[in-house]
């Protein structure tokens, strides 16, 4: 049976740890650097290491705390499917970081995706004062980047790294595993910790044409990305499909193969970018981890958007104002 190991009381005042995150095994280190608040519950701990390595939350996963990740009487935590599937832990969402982490050269253990296997190891690497301001997570260094999801685990992207013709199968051709951005992660990040906006009863319902319009784009999307143009303009296939798809083509004076002389396109891809439902990386047009989420929630990216733009975008409105192929907000 596995011991108790949360022997911590709460803090009375909160801290801030510094934790180093590495992902097991990876030649080279695979690592970020967090400054986590002592407060965050596992579940909230399990969304900033998602975010932080770059995972997509598309399997389960659990934390443990022992002497390692194979410690047979360590402890572990889980969501709440897993406890009803017979699964020997605690529900996540009841632990604080705090009642597990205390001192220096504590350590926590993550498993992400029970099928590859991939472990993670944290680290305290200092406990800090806490700032009333601070965020409950921020990264402050890191190296190189996520594995592609469904790769084998450690040894498979290992051995996918070594043969360029598996790597083809499984990633984009400009996958670079060297890269790495701090600034990137806490855009992620600040996602996380953002709260929700209130939205006035039925104001939502007025967002549906722009919803359905950002949900077209990010379905396009999809988990491989849009390889964009030398000038880094969507593909003419694309704009001409949006146009047509979204019944846009009958209110349209001018040809709609380029985006950057099809504004509502352009201005639907502006818009989802702002909100950081899509990012650039090398070229390509890519889900981000929100706009993945949202993209199978129609419901609440409606929502989303209701609570993140003041009125309903004018390109989802079909009221343009049209001169040889460009437009403007009527």
């Amino acid at each position: 049976m596995a011991r108790s190991t949360r022997s911590h009381a709460r803090r009375s005042q909160p801290a801030t740890f510094q934790v180093r995150v590495d992902l097991d095994d990876a030649k080279p280190p695979i690592w970020r650097r967090l400054l986590l608040s002592s407060e965050l519950m596992l579940d909230e701990l399990h969304a900033v290491l998602q975010q932080a390595m770059g995972w997509t939350d598309s399997h389960l996963h659990q934390f443990m705390a022992g002497d390692n990740n194979v410690d047979r009487f360590a402890e572990q935590f889980h969501i709440q499917f897993m406890l009803d599937e017979g699964a020997d832990g605690v529900l996540e969402n009841r632990v604080r970081l705090d009642e597990l982490l205390a001192e220096p050269k504590d350590r926590l253990f993550y498993r992400y995706d029970f099928g590859d296997g991939w472990e993670h190891t944290l680290v305290v690497e200092k406990v800090l004062p806490r700032a009333d301001d601070e965020p409950p997570a921020l990264c402050i260094g890191g190296a190189r980047a996520c594995p592609p999801e469904d790769c084998g685990g450690i040894w498979g992207y290992h051995h996918l790294l070594q043969d360029p013709t598996i790597a083809h199968k499984l990633v984009s051709d400009d996958f670079d595993p060297t890269y790495f951005s701090v600034e990137e992660t806490n855009a992620g990040l600040r996602d996380l910790a953002a709260p929700p906006v209130p939205i006035p009863e039925g104001r939502d319902r007025h967002f549906q044409p722009a919803a359905t319009a950002v949900r077209w784009l990010l379905t396009r999307v999809g988990g491989q990305g849009i390889r964009l143009t030398a000038a880094g303009y969507l593909p003419p296939a694309v704009v001409t499909a949006a146009m047509d798809e979204l019944r846009w083509r009958e209110l349209w004076i001018g040809t709609c193969t380029r985006e950057d002389t099809t504004a509502p396109v352009f201005a639907l891809r502006e818009t989802a970018a702002q909100l950081r439902l899509l990012r650039r990386y090398r070229g390509q047009l890519l889900l981000t981890r929100k706009g993945a989420a949202l993209r199978d929630d129609p419901e609440a990216l409606r929502r989303y958007l209701a609570a993140s733009l003041p009125t309903p975008p004018w390109w989802a409105s079909g009221r343009y104002a049209t001169d040889a192929g460009s437009a403007a907000p009527s």
